[in-house]
């Protein structure tokens, strides 16, 4: 029986699976551009972190409100039981959501400034990165603008229906649109090594080229 034949380097490069038998496109660097199922994994394990600052932000909002105007809280009566409301209405209500929006926005830009990953990204092993010809998991991280940029155009893509993450399927290079739009990419890191790991071992090799 003639031997098998091993797969080319080149074959092994155009693709990969993860553990759940997704397949992940591999990016021009040679990370695997991750697929909606890991990134929207990482988006609900930080739906729980999104709430707590939510929540924080919520009561900071109406505990400021109160001493600005007593008549924060009004008193409703339903069927009745008496039950209070916060009733926000006007510019309040737009300067609500704003606040709100900064601190979600806040808190990623800050994450991918500082190590390109939430926690959830952490767990599902997903780095932000800017969009270049760097070396495998040694692009730069993403700047404040990207970062903002992405956090402005995220939100309204995902609600109409995850229109962001449907374009993802169809793109030949697997990014979604507020991928293209904020030149940046989510790659996947390899489980064995930490991003860390990676730059370490990207200087080293540079030191030895030079």
């Amino acid at each position: 029986m003639p031997p098998t034949p091993l797969p080319s380097n080149s074959d092994s490069a155009e693709a990969s699976t993860d553990q759940n038998g997704t397949a992940e496109t591999i990016s021009d660097s040679g990370l695997p551009i991750a697929r909606p199922i890991r990134r929207i994994a990482a988006l609900v394990y930080d739906i729980f972190l999104l709430a707590a600052i939510s929540i924080a932000y919520a009561t900071l909002f109406f505990l400021i409100q109160v001493f600005a105007d007593g008549n924060a809280a009004t008193q409703v009566l339903t069927e009745g039981n008496e039950s209070t409301r916060l009733e926000y209405e006007g510019p309040l209500r737009y300067l609500f959501l704003f606040g709100w929006w900064f601190c979600l926005a806040l808190f990623y830009s800050w994450c991918w400034r500082r190590t390109g990953q939430t926690l959830g990204m952490k767990t599902w092993h997903i780095c932000l990165e800017q969009l270049d010809d760097s070396r495998p998991g040694t692009s730069p991280f993403a700047s404040w603008r990207q970062c903002w940029v992405r956090s402005l155009i995220a939100p309204p893509t995902l609600l109409c229906g995850g229109l962001s993450y449907l374009y993802c399927l169809f793109n030949r290079e697997g990014h979604c649109l507020h991928d293209i739009w904020s030149h940046t990419r989510i790659v996947v890191l390899p489980k064995e090594k930490t991003r860390k790991q990676l730059n370490k071992e990207a200087a080293e090799a540079k030191n030895k080229e030079s």
